[in-house]
This record gives C-alpha cells, sequence and structure tokens, in this order.
C-alpha cells in the first residue's frame, strides 16, 4: 500500500564539518527535546526520460535502498515560501524479489501510476545516484499542542504524539556513472506533526544555535545531482551515457 504525504521541510548547507557532527549528536534545540535517534546509509537512484518529462513538470522518481527496505518515491513540488518546501510524495515499499517496478508492468504501484500519467508509455532511463550518511533525529516540543495542526492530523493522533520534527543530518555523494562527483553537508528540517509556528520555532532555534555555519538552500538532492551530472557529462560530451 503507498503511503502519501505532504512534506514540508527546510533545507541547509553545512559550511564546517564539526557543525555537521555536532548537530548530529543534538540532545535537545530549543523548546526541543531529542526522544529518538536512528543512523541508515541510503542509496538514492533518479529516474527520468530522455526528454526529462518529469522534472519539466516539477517531478521526481526515486528508488531508495537501505539495508533493510527498497521503496520506490513519487515527488512534485507544490510551492516554497520563506524558505520551505512543500512536496506531494507517494512512497511504495517493494518486495525483496520485484524488480519489474519500472516496466509496463510495475503500473499497479501508485508512484509509478503518477508517473506515467506524466510520461506515457516512454521509457526511463537511470539518470545518476546520491549515496546518503544520515543521521535521523526526532525532535518533541516540551509543551504540549494548542493551536490546530497541518492539515489532514487527527486530533488522536495529536494527543499521541505531540507536536514532532524530524532532523535529518546528511552527508550527500553523487555518483555519475561509477564515480563520485560531489559531496556536500546538509541538514534538513522536516514538519511530521506540529503547528506551523512551533515548526518554524525548530528552524529559528537550529539557526540560532549553528549561526553562520548553515546556509538557507532550495537546491534539492535532484537538483544538486543533476547540475553536477549534467555539467561534467556536458563538457565531456557524454550525458547521453548518463540515461
Amino acid at each position: 500500500m503507498a503511503r502519501t504525504v505532504v512534506e514540508r521541510e527546510a533545507r541547509f548547507l553545512v559550511s564546517e564539518p564539526s557543525v555537521h557532527r555536532a548537530a548530529a549528536r543534538l540532545i535537545g534545540l530549543g523548546p526541543f527535546r531529542v526522544i529518538r535517534r536512528h543512523r541508515e546509509r541510503q542509496r538514492n537512484t533518479y529516474f527520468d526520460t530522455d526528454e526529462m518529462r518529469l522534472w519539466k513538470a516539477q517531478s521526481v522518481l526515486k528508488l531508495r535502498e537501505t539495508v533493510s527496505a527498497r521503496e520506490i518515491t513519487f515527488k512534485k513540488a507544490l510551492a516554497y515560501r520563506d524558505g520551505v518546501a512543500s512536496r506531494l510524495e507517494i512512497t511504495s515499499r517493494l518486495r525483496p524479489k520485484q524488480r519489474a517496478w519500472m516496466s509496463r508492468g510495475g503500473a499497479a504501484i501508485e508512484p509509478m501510476r503518477r508517473v506515467r500519467r506524466l510520461i506515457g508509455t516512454n521509457p526511463l532511463r537511470r539518470l545518476f545516484t546520491i549515496a546518503t550518511d544520515r543521521t535521523t533525529l526526532i525532535l518533541a516540543h516540551r509543551r504540549p499542542a494548542s493551536l490546530k495542526l497541518r492539515s489532514g492530523l487527527s486530533e488522536a493522533r495529536r494527543a499521541k504524539e505531540g507536536q514532532r520534527v524530524e532532523v535529518d543530518v546528511d552527508r550527500v555523494a553523487v555518483r555519475c556513472g561509477r564515480r563520485v562527483a560531489a559531496r556536500r553537508l546538509e541538514i534538513e528540517v522536516e514538519n511530521l506533526t506540529a503547528t506551523p509556528a512551533v515548526f518554524r520555532s525548530a528552524i529559528a532555534a537550529l539557526r540560532r544555535r549553528y549561526g553562520r555555519d548553515l546556509r538557507l538552500s532550495r537546491v534539492s538532492k535532484f537538483e544538486f545531482g543533476h547540475r553536477v551530472c549534467y555539467t561534467q557529462a556536458s563538457r565531456h560530451g557524454t550525458f547521453a551515457r548518463l540515461h
């Protein structure tokens, strides 16, 4: 079964490795406390047609592989306002031996249904891969929620979970073919169950903590990888092979 959410997140680029390491070890941030911490390594491979039909429709298709799971995700940009990106995100977990998800036989998977609406019968090609070493922190607000939460969140879930924000501390490596072409350090702040005001207080607390070592960026991982691989391949006349 597919999981559908509207993702709201702010992305920061980190200039100082020691700040990046410190963020991964946080136990509290302003009015928030860390209630869960998890680390995983991801392999994220991106796909599109030769004509980049998905990207022209402000959409992305990604296969994520970790030690424990494989999942396919369709994302569509909705808005970008005051440093926060909003995206529709539809994800389906793949069975261990499910290999035909990209073919017409995989159209029963909800993310692929969305993709086929945009590209028709045009074939998909692998563009590039991004390896991500991620430390995820789940932050809980120290005070109970008193305001209406984001659209679609039930009162029962609010009562159970309170106001939570996810902070992902990422080491990113872009692979164009077999080689690593670029790296960067990121911190993403995503709203899970918080009010808009409380979510923005988490962003503000992060900026107060690390200040000049953070730079707000609207360049997604896909955009970063595409720019790197397209620029290098165009320089050497090999972009067609990246597909």
